[in-house]
């Protein structure tokens, strides 16, 4: 299975769970504890209705819109997803040029694998900052102070994080940052010989924009 065979959602996420080791990709497809709030969000999809106009021409369809006063070509964008040279060996950098290329926002994380400069340097299109509300203020202070810098459009506050999120399916897979090989997670990473390649020769994997050790959760509600 390769992209070209990939057609929806579903197919995306198979081609996923065939390529990366399992602990990684339970990572990024799964939630906290019972994932029944993973759950309603997806299912919500399920409730939305598409209305067409009808007798409308569509010669000419312009799905474009504006939002926070840049115009993006269709209504989607990237949210923010952390560590994400775990699914690419280019990490932030590789969804920051594929959001460029479709011409849309791109969203990234406080706790991403590259640096606000290197992903500022490669891409000129529209970029949000996702930014938490950690509990030493000048590791935020320094964060939007660089985002600024570096010509980010706009940032995303993160506010639901009072702790971390109890995520039991990582305890099951044996899903560590960084990535190590433990007794539940070798055999996966074993059968994934071309990840394990990446991974290793690659960028060294660390958070790049808090270098300064912040704890988990924020304290704050």
């Amino acid at each position: 299975m390769n992209l070209k065979d990939c057609h929806n959602f579903s197919d995306f996420r198979k081609l996923a769970k065939k390529k990366l080791p399992s602990p990684i990709f339970h990572y990024i497809d799964g939630g906290a504890d019972d994932e029944s709030t993973l759950r309603r969000n997806t299912d919500s999809f399920d409730d939305c209705d598409l209305v067409p106009n009808v007798l409308a021409s569509v010669g000419k369809p312009d799905l474009s819109t504006t939002l926070f006063g840049k115009k993006i070509d269709m209504p989607i964008f990237l949210s923010p997803a952390a560590m994400q040279r775990l699914y690419h060996p280019d990490g932030d950098k590789a969804s920051a040029r594929a959001a460029e290329k479709f011409g849309t926002f791109y969203s990234m994380s406080s706790m991403g694998n590259n640096t606000i400069e290197e992903v500022s340097n490669i891409s000129s299109g529209p970029k949000l900052f996702q930014l938490y509300v950690h509990k030493d203020r000048s590791i935020s202070d320094d964060l939007i102070e660089r985002s600024r810098r570096s010509g980010f459009d706009a940032m995303c506050l993160t506010v639901d994080t009072l702790v971390a999120g109890n995520r039991e399916k990582d305890h099951r897979t044996g899903f560590t940052t960084p990535p190590k090989l433990t007794l539940q997670s070798l055999i996966s990473f074993a059968m994934r010989p071309g990840w394990v390649f990446n991974y290793l020769t690659g960028k060294k994997f660390e958070l790049s924009n808090v270098k300064k050790k912040t704890d988990k959760g924020t304290n704050i509600s």
